[in-house]
């Protein structure tokens, strides 16, 4: 069994930046592909994108507040972000589409992605510069 945390605005596609994201889906996935729902987790966003950058790298608490995940997916993912999430041995995906396929294909394939095999990608992927994607026209 696997913790995944999903970056959702309605709850059933990943459609969420990490960094803009105020809750995540918490799901326990089994190898089978099956899951179900634990929580949603308020999180402390940490991308302000307001025009303006968040300070320090807030995404610290972000990750502490999901540190019990072996996962995340979500829309986009700044590069700062998957390297604080890395560091605590999280896996950043950066995706979209229906999270049912997305839970069901991790489920069923987590073990090669921890042995991993080529070709299958983990990515964290955001755009340039910050560590939440943000710029002075806002978030990506």
């Amino acid at each position: 069994m696997a913790r995944v945390a999903v970056a959702s605005t309605d709850g059933t596609n990943i459609d969420e930046h990490f960094g803009r994201a105020q809750d995540f889906l918490i799901y326990e996935v089994a190898d089978d592909g099956t899951y179900q729902q634990l929580e949603i987790r308020a999180i402390t966003p940490h991308c302000s994108c307001g025009g303006e950058a968040a300070a320090a790298h807030p995404s610290d608490a972000a990750v502490e507040q999901l540190s019990d995940v072996e996962a995340v997916l979500v829309n986009q993912i700044g590069p700062g972000a998957v390297r604080t999430l890395e560091a605590k041995g999280i896996r950043a995906f950066s995706l979209k589409g229906s999270i049912d396929k997305a839970l069901t294909s991790y489920g069923k394939r987590r073990t090669l992605l921890e042995n991993h095999i080529p070709g299958v990608s983990q990515c964290g992927t955001g755009g340039g510069g910050g560590g939440c994607g943000c710029s002075s026209k806002g978030c990506r």
